[in-house]
């Protein structure tokens, strides 16, 4: 059992200690913390190890909210208060951009969604002989642990836990398990049910019976083996509010984690918007950007990969009569190049976790003057930032937005701009 000083959060959330000029990850600890510990295992040339006792503890600790804390795959930097929280997932930022040589003034202070705001969820459900399990993963485990409360939700899906607990036992088999994902929509929880279950009759009235009964806008059922889905209830639009716009969701189909955060997204975004300006939005899910820029904006064309999200966001722009072409086009395998590129005034661009290297390389040859880049994954946006800087633009802002409280996700806000476009 060694003793140990935590001098810094690590870039994935546990506590790091300096021993004999060798690292040690401690998760669930804070900066000051003095500790207990015991090795169990190396990570390149460091150990991981894990907490024994807390014998001076940090002031930068704060008490968890939630009794599953350090139980939960989860959540894990609950302990940690609220300023130092928000100043390490800043630092998440920084630090990327500084492996990379990427020239910036500053990054601004992190602005946070509140507890109780996130509106989607992914449960996992397991069917054991004494019922049905519903919750998370334990933290580096496939073991699956009953939830019974989650201070980052959205109560009107936390409030489904325990009916769901009731209903699944009817249309689950014995050992098998499912994936439950909730979402908070305008009318109601949507609920998509992946699993290997059979649609007869009796499937159908009970989810029927279910929808109904707890006012869920609509329940859809994947079956993974058989490969297939089916929208099984319909009871209302399943629609999420972006400003004052009703824009319809796919069964599973992305969308920013809290309303908040979205809509302090689309306010930033806004600020480089004008009603002269052709705005292209790149990855453009179901229209978290480009409802806001169709509003604001000459004339907005939007690309995204999924076909389901395209023909939703379309949908929804026809509704509320707005200059939007929606098209499908898978962006990694054939961007768009910068002489598509270059009729556009503004580009908005917003990828998957793993960036997008070949649209922002054909951007970063475009004469677009305005590029409003949303990244969920500091990494990656450092390295695709980089060949923006290379093709002559100047980064110009970051806002780190936090949607994933206590976890050690962060996004970002970013405006590049190239001069003399």
């Amino acid at each position: 059992m060694l003793k140990l000083t935590i001098d810094h959060i690590g870039s994935n959330g546990d506590g790091v200690a300096i021993k004999d000029d060798r690292p040690y990850y401690v998760p669930f600890t804070a900066p000051g913390d003095i500790i207990t510990a015991t090795v169990k295992e190396e990570r390149g040339r460091g150990f991981i190890a894990e907490l024994e006792e807390l014998q001076t503890p940090s002031p930068l600790r704060r008490k968890a909210a939630c009794k599953h804390f350090m139980t939960c795959g989860g959540c894990s930097l609950q302990h940690l208060d609220d300023a130092t929280l928000a100043n390490w997932k800043k630092d998440r930022i920084t630090e990327p951009l500084v492996r990379a040589n990427v020239d910036f003034d500053t990054i601004e202070d992190t602005l946070t969604s509140p507890q109780g705001s996130r509106r989607r969820v992914e449960f996992v459900a397991a069917k054991r002989k004494k019922g049905v399990m519903i919750g998370y993963h334990l933290k580096k485990s496939h073991q699956i642990f009953d939830v019974g409360e989650c201070p980052i939700l959205s109560p009107d899906l936390l409030a489904l836990v325990k009916p769901l607990r009731l209903m699944l036992p009817i249309i689950m088999a014995r050992n098998s398990e499912a994936r439950l994902i909730l979402t908070s929509t305008v009318n109601g929880p949507d609920l998509l049910i992946s699993a290997n279950i059979e649609l007869d009759l009796e499937v159908r009235e009970v989810l029927a019976d279910f929808c109904q009964k707890h006012s869920l806008s609509r329940i859809t059922l994947r079956n993974e083996k058989e490969r297939f889905e089916e929208k099984v209830v319909t009871r209302k639009p399943t629609a999420i509010k972006i400003e004052n716009f009703d824009a319809e969701v796919p069964p599973g189909g992305f969308l920013q984690a809290t309303e908040e955060g979205q809509e302090t997204l689309i306010s930033l975004m806004k600020q480089y918007l004008s009603k002269n300006k052709n705005v292209v939005d790149l990855f453009s899910g179901c229209g978290s950007f480009t409802l806001p820029a169709g509003a604001t904006s000459k004339k907005v064309e939007a690309f995204e990969g999924n076909e389901d999200m395209v023909a939703a966001l379309q949908k929804s722009a026809n509704k509320h009569m707005l200059p939007i072409v929606a098209q499908y086009r898978d962006l990694f395998r054939r961007p768009l190049i910068f002489d598509e590129l270059n009729k556009f005034d503004t580009a908005i661009i917003d990828p998957p976790r793993a960036g997008a290297t070949a649209q922002v390389a054909e951007l970063a040859m475009s004469k677009i003057s305005t590029i409003i880049f949303i990244s969920c994954n500091p990494n990656s946006f450092a390295r695709d930032a980089k060949l923006l800087l290379d093709g002559g633009y100047q980064l110009k802002k970051v806002i780190p937005i936090d949607q994933f409280l206590w976890s050690p996700h962060v996004e970002l806000f970013s405006i590049f701009e190239k001069p003399n476009s």
